[in-house]
């Protein structure tokens, strides 16, 4: 059966329970004033005011995900001050916080409704893996800075937190077809209720990408089709206990180009298409309970399984998570929230020729005890956020990862906060366990008269957790009504950082064929700081007009302790691919009861990278989206969405890994949603 059989299938069963019903409320239909009034949960796992939030966060709405034209996950970022989202390929994102982008950005904790998502295999995450239907996304929680105290490792520069709409029983749907020159697609939900205590929805989704071009304008045969499906359950148990089930499943069939080394004679490196297979699942549960009306005990429990197979190396990892968190009130003006959890992880990785372990089978363990007092002071309109994670897992030492915040309400309408965090992000198993064949050198560019050479990199079972001591201040001002600020600013400062070194070269067989193999070994050699501030200035002209701005700054300064001719790459990788200026304008306007137009012009300072390759660099510049939208009926709703308007075709990053640099063209599509 294909996978355009399994689309229809799929479809057909989640549209039969539909009929006729008309759109959810929106945040259209809110005061301006009241948006800052949402509550969000990912800075402190409790519920709290936006607003009043001591930390650098935004809020990408359901309203937002939807003026965008978002039909990924990566899109709905873009605009998010202190967020660098550039495409890679067709297929693939490279998504970074306060900097350190790259194919796997390893200081950004992703989580779908506090579910981590990364992979330990190299401490990132899969973007092209997420395929989620986005009208049944709620919100996404995007935190710049550490959060690492409640939520652990990874969460060094940033925290995203994807939130899923609840089970609502009411028996409706949504129904969206995409047609565009770079992408098209299919999705649908169904909601139901199967008794008065128990709510379901289920959801498909479907997409195909075009494949992008190389640097010289020709086909890549990169393109990909994605299917995903899932469902989820919300039960009341009673009146002071609730339970979800959820689950999705995926397949997707991808293609890829890479330029992989050649290990016999000429060992000139080849430029290859092959497929890249992602097949996994995943079934969580969370069930939480009032045990007082100022006590709350939540476990979440979940398992996932990937398999990620392509020409390089074929990865299965199995993940099972538990985590017990109690928040209650112990003294009067005191909200505590104290807990633990335990993950266990295990990968089975089949070698190649281009990347091996000394294991194929590996387990990472990681376990966790956190505790954090919120202490109101009513009287100064203070409140002070204290606590810390002990933390320890398999291929480190135990971690202790504290942070301290303090935000002063003066008045109803203005926020000033701080913060001082320590956060670590442990090594993956790259970085611990792993060699990889990345070049040949021919004999003629090493030594006429000996035998090839091979740069390997050659991973370091001491590697030490990167760790950072983050200081963070803000705040948000709402001057009217119409009108809203918010400002951060941070000073980072990190140490043992991953550093490359030459190691002593030798004789070896590599593969069948003999090699002057030249070691480069992984360290914790590299140090030193950051420093940047986010705005975002929000106007709501009238009732039907909207205007934001935001840019972001960011400088970051490096240095190798033990300096070696790779240290410049190495800290060109990090710094200079990194986008030291951002601005963008979003002006939203409601043309009349029925027409919509959102346009969004952004500016991106030069991304280089100074690489013993050669020097690479992707020019500063502007570009612009345009969404207008349709409201035909109650129900149903067209949307004409154009991305990338300025350029034909544009770079927007420069990859580190095997894979070959691309062009993002830019694209036209039309987007019909129909609700029942």
């Amino acid at each position: 059966m294909n996978y355009y059989q399994w689309l229809v299938i799929s479809l057909t069963w989640i549209s039969f329970y539909g009929h006729a019903h008309t759109s959810e409320q929106d945040l259209t239909d809110i005061e301006f004033d009241e948006l800052m009034k949402i509550e969000v949960t990912s800075v402190s796992k409790k519920n709290e005011k936006l607003s009043e939030a001591a930390a650098a966060i935004y809020v990408v709405t359901e309203e937002e995900i939807r003026r965008t034209g978002a039909t990924s996950i990566p899109e709905a970022l873009f605009l998010v001050p202190g967020v660098d989202a550039a495409k890679i390929d067709s297929n693939k994102w490279a998504v970074s916080i306060r900097g350190f982008n790259g194919r796997f950005s390893n200081k950004l904790l992703v989580m779908v409704d506090g579910r981590s998502i990364y992979t330990p295999t190299s401490s990132g995450v899969y973007w092209e893996s997420l395929n989620y239907l986005m009208s049944d996304i709620k919100r996404i929680e995007v935190i710049r800075g550490p959060g690492a105290t409640l939520w652990g490792t990874n969460a060094v520069n940033g925290v995203i937190n994807i939130i899923t709409k609840e089970a609502t029983g009411k028996e409706g749907g949504a129904l969206s077809l995409t047609m565009g020159t770079e992408s098209q697609g299919v999705g649908a939900s169904q909601g139901a209720e199967i008794n008065e205590n128990t709510k379901f929805r289920a959801y498909v989704n479907g997409r195909k990408l075009e494949e992008s071009k190389d640097l010289s304008g020709h086909d890549q045969g990169n393109e990909g089709q994605y299917l995903q499906t899932g469902l989820r359950f919300d039960l009341e148990l009673d009146d002071d206990q609730w339970l979800t089930l959820q689950g999705d499943i995926y397949k997707h069939d991808l293609r890829q180009q890479f330029s992989l080394s050649n290990f016999e004679d000429p060992y000139i490196a080849e430029i290859q298409s092959g497929d890249v297979d992602l097949i996994g699942g995943n079934i969580g549960a969370r069930w939480g309970m009032k045990t007082s009306i100022d006590s709350e005990l939540n476990i979440r429990t979940s398992y996932d399984v990937y398999e990620h197979n392509d020409l390089q190396f074929k990865e299965t990892r199995n993940t099972l998570n538990i985590e017990i968190e109690h928040q209650f009130t112990p003294f009067k003006n005191h909200q505590l929230i104290w807990g633990g959890g335990y993950r266990w992880s295990q990968s089975d990785i089949e070698s190649s020729a281009y990347f091996s372990t000394s294991s194929s089978v590996e387990n990472l363990d990681i376990w966790n005890l956190f505790i954090q007092d919120t202490m109101e002071l009513p009287e100064q309109n203070l409140s002070l956020t204290f606590g810390t994670k002990i933390e320890g897992n398999t291929n480190s030492s135990t971690e202790i990862q504290p942070n301290i915040r303090l935000s002063w309400l003066p008045s109803d309408r203005v926020t000033l906060w701080g913060a001082i965090s320590r956060a670590v992000r442990i090594p993956s198993q790259v970085e611990s366990d792993s060699t990889i064949n990345i070049q040949v050198l021919q004999p003629s560019q090493f030594d006429p008269t000996a035998t090839p050479g091979l740069l390997q990199i050659v991973g370091n079972n001491g590697f030490q957790s990167e760790e950072l001591n983050a200081y963070e201040l803000g705040f948000r001002w709402l001057p009217t009504s119409t009108l809203s600020f918010d400002v951060a600013t941070f000073y980072n400062v990190y140490n043992d950082l991953l550093s490359y070194d030459i190691g002593d070269a030798e004789i070896k067989n590599v593969n069948g064929s003999t090699f002057y193999v030249i070691p480069i070994n992984l360290d914790n050699n590299l140090e030193g700081y950051s420093y940047g501030t986010e705005w975002l200035a929000t106007w709501q002209v009238t009732r039907q007009s909207r205007l934001r701005f935001s840019y972001s700054f960011i400088d970051i300064k490096l240095k190798d302790k033990a300096e070696n001719s790779f240290s410049s790459e190495v800290i060109s990788l990090v710094a200079d691919r990194s986008i030291e200026h951002q601005a963008s304008f979003w002006g939203s306007f409601d043309l009349s009861d029925s027409v919509e137009l959102d346009l969004r012009l952004y500016y991106a300072s030069e991304r280089k990278w100074d690489s013993s390759g050669g020097d690479y660099s992707i020019s500063d510049g502007f570009d612009s989206d345009l969404r207008i939208g349709w409201q035909a009926t109650k129900a149903l709703n067209f949307s004409i969405i154009g991305r990338n308007l300025l350029h034909a075709e544009k770079q927007q990053f420069i990859t580190e890994s095997s894979s070959t640099d691309s062009l993002i063209e830019r694209s036209i599509a039309i987007n019909a949603l129909y609700h029942w």
